[in-house]
């Protein structure tokens, strides 16, 4: 399963301090234990995930051993644009979720967002045909942490070896 991480989020997956890490914490162990990635990119998510700093060194380790892909951020960006022109409601302030959706394929989101719901899964935003995403906003999703979800072309999944999985687990405080 791929999944994007919003960036209000990340705390909650990858930090065990954090209040709300047992929700999040499948999650983590998706990536880290199962057949999980996360999926990022764009200039308006690295921005954002700029504001999480102590998390960057995890989320660079899961670039390197193939378990965060990120997406073209010249793509990713472009598709933005055309979210923000057919915005009608400057309340939706994450056009760049749906544009990472897009650009990926990849159709679930982890967030705590829950105000942003309704507008990403607008189908206005994705062409005809194309398959809104889902949110993980707590363990009661935990059934989307699956290969349901996952297009082709991040296919096939694979599950890290033993060393690097705890190489990351070390670095979580």
């Amino acid at each position: 399963m791929a999944i994007i991480i919003d960036a209000n989020c990340v705390a909650n997956v990858f930090s065990k301090k954090s209040e709300k890490h047992e929700d999040f914490k499948p999650v983590l162990n998706w990536i880290l234990l199962g057949k999980g990635l996360m999926i990022y990119g764009g200039t308006q998510y690295k921005k954002e995930l700029a504001k999480t700093a102590k998390y960057l060194p995890i989320i660079r380790l899961l670039k390197d051993v193939g378990k965060a892909i990120e997406g073209s951020k010249t793509d990713i960006d472009e598709y933005q644009q055309k979210v923000e022109d057919l915005r009608d409601n400057m309340d939706f302030d994450d056009p760049h979720l749906p544009a990472i959706v897009f650009v990926t394929k990849c159709r679930v989101i982890c967030s705590e967002d829950t105000r942003s719901i309704p507008y990403v899964q607008d189908g206005k935003y994705y062409p005809n045909g194309f398959k809104t995403p889902v949110y993980y906003t707590s363990i009661k999703n935990k059934s989307l942490l699956t290969d349901k979800y996952v297009d082709k072309s991040l296919k096939p999944l694979c599950k890290l070896n033993k060393f690097n999985s705890e190489r990351i687990l070390k670095l979580l405080k």
